[in-house]
């Protein structure tokens, strides 16, 4: 059964996820479709938004995403995609 959840990517993440490599921008869409599928699901960890909001923030081989699930509208929303500094 699909979602009933809508995904919304900001701009500025769509930059970095365009930047990535086709194989990271594989793994990127599955745990987006993921997401999408199952928005309750945690992160590795939570921090504050902007507002002081809790978001989720799960990392992803090399890129960190922090996002939220807005469950009033049924929106995932994903604010950052930020690429990990190279150990």
């Amino acid at each position: 059964m699909p979602s009933s959840y809508v995904l919304f990517i900001r701009k500025e993440a769509v930059a970095v996820f365009r930047s990535a490599g086709s194989s990271e921008r594989n793994a990127l869409q599955q745990f987006f479709d993921l997401l999408e599928n199952y928005p309750y699901l945690r992160g590795d960890t939570t921090e504050r938004d902007d507002v002081g909001r809790e978001v989720q923030v799960r990392f992803l081989s090399k890129f960190k995403v922090v996002y939220w699930a807005d469950h009033a509208v049924k929106e995932v929303r994903i604010l950052r995609l930020d690429r990990l500094p190279k150990k």
